[in-house]
Formats: C-alpha cells, structure tokens, sequence
C-alpha cells in the first residue's frame, strides 16, 4: 500500500492526470483510507483551481518552502496523534 510520502510525491502528477492507471488506482486507494492525504489532495485541487481563475504569478522560493514545511509538520502531527508512518515526513 502506498505511504502519505508516496502520495505526496506523485500528487502533482494525478493531479495533471499524468499517471499511468495501475500508480493512479494505488494513490486513490491510500486516499480512500487516509483522511489527511485526500485533505491535502482536496485543498490543492482547490487551490490549483483559484489560481488558474485568478491568473498567473509565481510565489517566492522562500513562501513555497515555507508553505511546504507547514504541510509537512500538520501531517506529521496528524499521524502522531493517530499512530500513522510519518516515515519520509
């Protein structure tokens, strides 16, 4: 089964719809069972969404890295409260 990292690593990917179906049914699966990883999914789908209808503009590297790292630390905590692999996080 795939991990939150696993995910993480090809949402932008699945996103794009990118993946090949048998990596696409795998990351549906861990969404199915992962509350945390379909939020992350729903809120850059979102995101994604109010960008492209705003228009273009790039963030700085230091506001990505920093949201990134906000991620990272709210799944991090999330799965220790629940006892989840945080491994890669």
């Amino acid at each position: 089964m795939f991990s939150c990292e696993d995910v993480l690593a090809e949402l932008s990917d699945y996103l794009d719809n990118e993946l090949a179906e048998a990596l696409r049914r795998q990351v549906e699966e861990h969404m199915v069972h992962c509350r945390t990883c379909r939020a992350v999914y729903d809120s850059t789908r979102k995101t994604l969404r109010i960008v492209t209808d705003s228009g273009s503009f790039e963030l700085s590297q230091d506001v990505s890295s920093r949201v990134a790292t906000r991620i990272r630390e709210k799944i991090r905590a999330k799965h220790a409260n629940t006892g989840g692999d945080t491994s890669g996080f």
